[in-house]
């Protein structure tokens, strides 16, 4: 066999595997899990001090929206943000490094787009008050609430599925 068949071939097996694993991933479905739903809630609880690990679980998020929404079921999804994640929300951004600046800016820009989906955000007033924050200090799509812990409480009494992300 020649060096050129040799790649020829070899980029044929590439090939193949390429197709055979884009294929598999085609078809992950969560099908069990969701057969007979038509609608499922969860609630998010974020609780992480990290910009980075937040816009990770947002992109997470958004994937599970949609991905459930692409399996016929309408989800119903809030995001409640506990201790010092809330200063993530703030519109001026008081407080957070430039080193995280850039990051923020992208939670707050997921959110954006995350609320425009129907995706609901909570703020802890506890938190807030903890971390020096007014309410109204945070952007738009997110609404503060008196407790975060009791606001989760609440959504799992109604069946809400708790995502606790820690």
């Amino acid at each position: 066999m020649t060096a050129r068949s040799r790649r020829t071939a070899l980029a044929a097996m590439a090939a193949a595997f390429l197709a055979t694993v884009g294929a598999r991933a085609a078809v992950l479905k969560d099908t069990d899990a969701l057969r007979g739903l038509t609608r499922a809630k969860a609630v998010f609880l974020i609780d992480v001090n990290n910009p980075q690990k937040v816009g990770h679980v947002l992109a997470v998020v958004k994937k599970t929206d949609t991905g459930m929404r692409s399996q016929g079921v309408t989800p119903a999804i809030v995001v409640v943000f506990v201790g010092p994640d809330v200063a993530f929300l703030t519109r001026d951004r008081r407080g957070i490094s430039y080193m995280d600046e850039r990051a923020v800016a992208g939670i707050q820009k997921e959110i954006g787009g995350l609320h425009g989906m129907g995706v609901r955000f909570q703020a802890c007033g506890v938190a807030l008050k903890g971390m020096d924050v007014s309410p109204t200090d945070v952007i738009p799509a997110v609404q503060p609430v008196g407790n975060g812990y009791i606001s989760v409480i609440g959504y799992q009494t109604k069946g809400y599925s708790l995502v606790p992300v820690y």
